[in-house]
């Protein structure tokens, strides 16, 4: 700004002489507050309506006031976010990718590989209706208490984190086994603009530099630079975005998260202690909470008697789709997947070249683009779980779901060209499972899976050789079972656990 202090970044200045940046700031916020994709944080009574009775109640009625009190503090997350995901949790995700206990079938009819797989998806791969409700619960009450109090410890954290939103394999309806596992990612805002520059590109508030394939490093321009004389007594606040900055005017990952994990650490202070750990009471039940860091996410451990929940939040930038990057083997946003942004989280690039690569590095991420494939798929969705299922249980433990998840993109890329995109919906289960095994064994065997936004960075590059070799093998093995159809209830050895399979052999004689 004028550097004057009469000016804010809140749209609030009544200021007619604005440069392009405020306005661009103003319509960003503005944007931050009332768009996007948000997470449904709900009060505690809303996906599950069973009560409990008076003797439970009469027992937990200190708890349960802990529990309504955590909730009170919540109330402004509620009011801000809403219940914008409620009809994909309950519409989608609960009827559609769930199953109840009472529906696997005790005597199931295995009659060729297709009912083998419909009735290994029932009892081992799709998510089961109880716990997936019991788990969201907690998730949602937990979350919230979490985030409103990081939003009471750090006025920065409090101003600019009003995107939350779902990632992973819940978001992309690909959670498969337990939903024991949450990823959630918490878009953070900045006091300047993520638009470019239109006079001069190149001093930008936010310059994006492509580094390695999938990786950008952030350089602040002359309007970041400035926070600190620009922004009057808002640069109070807004000097913690200044103090990201390296002495080149990078923004570095590492210091932005250390900041996002020592707000969530402040956070979890305020919480009552059972012991040593942090609490969250659920309807009564006290859920312990502990905390773990790898790259970009911090997790916490969510904690009962027969209970375990994961929830790895990741803070993010986001940007405007026009600012997507180009060149450099870069694909385009296919029209139908573009969303009006894309974002980069701090995750290291530990195959730069000097150590400012790794501490300045964002990976690139299009999660919200890439979930636009798997729309009305639901055939594809069913082969990626079953070929996670078989990845877990022949513990191919350096294949993410990405890898796997980006194998479907390029087959559905690549039929889309030739006018063959209706396989997904016209093939049996059992003949795309075949298929898709078959691209990954030719995966394997190149030891080659394409970022599929850039072509030029391999996902699996890193993976050692002799595990390469034993993950080919196995997938050759069952390839060899599958090409003879006689032999169709053998599948259930590569598809199962030692002991799933030990107990699902009485359905095979």
């Amino acid at each position: 700004m004028n550097g004057n202090g009469n000016n804010n970044n809140n749209g609030n200045n009544n200021n007619n002489n604005w440069s392009w940046w405020q306005y661009g700031a103003a319509a960003a916020g503005l944007t931050a507050a009332v768009g996007g994709l948000y997470l449904a944080t709900r009060n505690t009574n809303s996906l599950m309506n069973d009560s409990n009775d008076s003797s439970s109640e009469e027992s937990h009625q200190e708890n349960s006031s802990q529990s309504r009190e955590q909730a009170d503090r919540g109330k402004s997350v509620f009011s801000i976010i809403g219940d914008l995901m409620q009809p994909l949790v309950e519409s989608t995700t609960i009827k559609e990718d769930t199953v109840s206990r009472s529906s696997v079938p005790s005597s199931p009819c295995i009659t060729n590989l297709n009912s083998l797989l419909a009735d290994i998806y029932v009892r081992y791969i799709a998510l089961k209706r109880e716990d997936f409700k019991l788990h969201y619960r907690v998730f949602n009450e937990v979350f919230s208490t979490i985030h409103s109090n990081m939003k009471e410890v750090d006025k920065y954290y409090q101003r600019y984190s009003s995107n939350v939103q779902f990632a992973g394999s819940h978001y992309d309806r690909l959670r498969i086994k337990k939903p024991d596992e949450f990823d959630v990612d918490i878009v953070i805002g900045l006091p300047v603009n993520f638009c470019v520059d239109p006079f001069n590109p190149k001093e930008s508030d936010i310059v994006i530099e492509q580094s390695s394939p999938g990786f950008v490093q952030l350089r602040a321009g002359v309007q970041y630079q400035k926070i600190l004389v620009r922004d009057g007594v808002d640069s109070v606040i807004n000097k913690t975005a200044y103090e990201w900055l390296d002495d080149r005017k990078y923004i570095l990952r590492s210091k932005f998260t250390r900041w996002f994990k020592s707000v969530g650490y402040r956070a979890l202070n305020r919480l009552p202690k059972k012991g040593v750990l942090p609490v969250c009471y659920v309807d009564g039940v006290p859920y312990t909470i502990r905390t773990s860091e790898s790259g970009p996410a911090w997790t916490l451990l969510i904690e009962a008697p027969g209970f375990k929940l994961d929830v790895d939040l990741v803070p993010a930038f986001r940007f405007p789709e026009d600012r997507w990057l180009d060149g450099r083997s870069y694909r385009s946003i296919p029209p139908e997947c573009r969303r009006g942004y894309w974002m980069v989280v701090p995750k290291p690039n530990k195959g730069g070249n000097t150590v400012h690569d790794e501490e300045r590095s964002w990976r690139v991420a299009l999660q919200d683009q890439e979930k636009q494939f798997l729309n009305n798929t639901y055939q594809l969705r069913q082969t990626i779980r079953l070929m996670k299922k078989f990845r877990d249980a022949q513990k191919m433990d350096k294949i993410a779901s990405y890898y796997i998840k980006t194998l479907f993109f390029w087959e559905y890329v690549e039929l889309q060209a030739s006018n063959r995109n209706d396989m997904w919906e016209k093939s049996d289960i059992a003949t795309l499972f075949k298929y898709m095994l078959r691209k990954f064994y030719s995966a394997l065997d190149k030891k080659e899976i394409p970022y599929f936004w850039n072509r030029r960075h391999n996902l699996i590059e890193n993976v050692n050789n002799a595990l390469i070799n034993e993950y080919k093998y196995k997938v050759a093995r069952l390839l060899s079972i599958l090409d003879d159809s006689w032999k169709y209830k053998e599948v259930a050895k590569y598809l199962l656990t030692n002991n799933e399979y030990e107990e699902y052999k009485i359905f095979l004689i």
